[in-house]
């Protein structure tokens, strides 16, 4: 919402956090020294620094933020998104719930915008070119907008889950190579014994497994979609009628026991039993209907998302290098079981396990390569692929 500063006065009455600008009698003044470190921070991050960069110069320079502390990237990043240095007020920012404390307004209350309220620092097209950059290395970087509490910086953050102690995995670096480790295992190994993994493990992990589901596309996806459809469209509709039917047959006979207790044919307590029975009856039909409603409205979603994963093993491709896009679009979490194993939790419900590599194992000869570790002479091997051939000449190739 746009307004002016006749309308709404006492809006300008705000506390800056920031560098530069300072309120003085209700008018907001530049104070010159240090809107020269905001024009140096907007000039800096246009010409490609980042803001740990820009954050790092800061502090070798010796400049402290207002309050005196270091700067950091987090701090680097709220001046840039500061509408504020443009000249332009934009008024409740943040809010109180009723236990006083303070949130992010993210759409629950309406922002107020004061177009030209004071003399700018940064000017409009700049301001716009910085907010462009900010959401493309957003997008680089796989961090999550809107969440001041927490960002997704990483791709596998908040995605690595210790099947051990239930902790979330952090991310570290190391010389030569970027690992994950357990938080509580960080801290101290007697809370937690699984060890950190390297990052290109988990990434092999996700190639052999997305190369697996392509081999065995029609001995594996093919019949389980087929079966996923088959009970949408036939066990739930079958049982709801039954279902109804039932209900039907217990008002009736609430309708018959009333008829009998007007005619003075059954007592009372007799009627209040037989009655309480029904309705309670009912009651359990009830709730099994909701839940096969709740379980119609999850299978058809598995559904759809089983056949978006079939769509792509369809293709055909093997992946030999990691495609964040794909991880992205079909891994829900991971569950770290220990430095050697994960299981991988798809969006569609499969909870598949694999082994950590130091490379993807995965290729067009994976499944005869498992025949030859499985049988030694190559007679053995002849006749296990010739028993195979009816119901798994699709998935050997």
């Amino acid at each position: 919402m746009i307004i002016n500063d006749h309308i709404y006065p006492i809006l300008i009455k705000i506390f800056y956090q920031k560098l530069s600008i300072i309120d003085t009698s209700s008018n907001l003044v530049i104070k010159p020294s240090e809107a020269k470190i905001i024009k140096q921070i907007f000039t800096s991050f246009l010409q490609g620094q980042s803001t740990g960069h820009i954050a790092k110069q800061l502090n070798t320079q010796q400049i402290q933020t207002q309050r005196g502390h270091h700067w950091w990237s987090s701090t680097i990043i709220n001046i840039l998104r500061n509408i504020n240095y443009t000249g332009d007020m934009l008024c409740q920012k943040t809010y109180r719930d009723d236990q006083y404390h303070r949130h992010f307004n993210q759409g629950e209350l309406a922002q107020y915008l004061i177009e030209d309220h004071h003399k700018g620092i940064i000017n409009h097209h700049d301001f716009n070119q910085v907010q462009d950059r900010l959401k493309q290395v957003a997008q680089e970087r796989h961090i999550e907008s809107g969440n001041h509490k927490y960002q997704q910086h990483y791709l596998f953050t908040g995605k690595l889950i210790c099947d051990y102690c239930g902790s979330a995995f952090k991310r570290q670096t190391r010389p030569n190579k970027t690992c994950w480790a357990c938080q509580k295992h960080l801290h101290s190994a007697k809370l937690c014994p699984v060890r950190a993994i390297p990052e290109e493990w988990i990434q092999n992990a996700f190639c052999n497994m997305m190369n697996k589901l392509t081999f065995s596309k029609k001995f594996l996806m093919l019949p389980l979609v087929q079966q996923l459809r088959d009970n949408l469209i036939n066990d739930p509709a079958g049982k709801l009628s039954q279902f109804a039917k039932q209900i039907k047959e217990n008002d009736d006979k609430a309708e018959t026991l009333n008829k009998l207790l007007q005619a003075g044919l059954i007592d009372q307590s007799l009627y209040i039993n037989q009655t309480a029975e029904l309705e309670q009856s009912t009651y359990q039909i009830q709730q099994r209907i909701k839940q096969i409603n709740s379980n119609h409205t999850d299978d058809a979603n598995n559904l759809e998302d089983f056949r978006e994963l079939l769509r792509w093993c369809q293709q055909g491709q093997l992946l030999t290098r990691f495609d964040p896009k794909l991880f992205q679009t079909y891994v829900r979490s991971v569950k770290i079981l220990n430095q050697y194993e994960i299981t991988f939790q798809l969006k569609c419900g499969l909870n598949l396990e694999e082994h950590l590599a130091k490379k993807a194992m995965v290729n067009e000869h994976f499944y005869r390569d498992i025949i030859h570790q499985r049988f030694n002479e190559p007679i053995k091997q002849a006749e296990y692929l010739y028993s195979t051939i009816k119901s798994e000449v699709d998935l050997i190739g």
